[in-house]
């Protein structure tokens, strides 16, 4: 693959990320924190991408030795599998957020962000799985894995500040029901995303 064509793929796998950290950057979140959750939503990216790849190229080669080539089990199935399950855990976050802020609606959205401990972990997964699917069709490409992480965690990073950055920005805006509308945004990509990947 080119890096035209790299860059562009990165680009695509970075769109559910960015429509998902508008909402969480609601929340008001430090500069430090962005900074911190942008590069472990690269991380894993990355991480999903080289594993998906691995694993599609092992199974190019059990499908070479085979010569059952009559297997169906394309990408796509993996990737709706994979989009549903990060369906669940995106719509549980904006269940969250919504939850905090009622209960604790005196405390300043900052104290209560989602992007620490095992949440982010959940949230980082949730927003590469998409990359796992398409790292499994790169397996039977011809790829160089170096510079596809390389472009592929440049991208996510930025993806995620902007993303998030934005976000904090139109929570500044909406105040303190920004927990609210990012949590109910949540929710109703969630809803969309899972409602997309059990229906086709």
């Amino acid at each position: 693959m080119s890096l035209l064509e790299l860059f562009v793929l990165s680009t695509a796998l970075g769109t559910d990320l960015f429509s998902v950290s508008i909402p969480i950057g609601m929340n008001r979140i430090r500069l430090r924190i962005i900074i911190y959750a942008a590069a472990i939503f690269a991380l894993f990216h990355v991480a999903m991408i080289l594993t998906g790849y691995h694993l599609g190229h092992w199974l190019g080669t059990v499908v070479d030795h085979v010569g059952a080539y009559h297997i169906n089990w394309p990408s796509a199935s993996v990737q709706d599998w994979a989009s549903a399950g990060g369906a669940l855990v995106l719509g549980g976050l904006g269940v969250h957020m919504i939850r905090e802020n009622l209960a604790n609606g005196h405390q300043s959205p900052a104290a209560g962000h989602p992007l620490k401990g095992l949440t982010l972990v959940a949230l980082a997964v949730s927003v590469s799985l998409d990359a796992l699917a398409a790292g499994f069709s790169l397996g039977m490409m011809d790829v160089d894995l170096i510079m596809l992480s390389l472009i592929l965690g440049a991208v996510i990073f930025c993806v995620g500040i902007l993303g998030l950055g934005l976000g904090r920005r139109f929570g500044r805006l909406i105040g303190k029901q920004a927990e609210i509308v990012g949590g109910l945004v949540l929710v109703m990509l969630a809803v969309h995303i899972f409602w997309t990947a059990v229906s086709t």
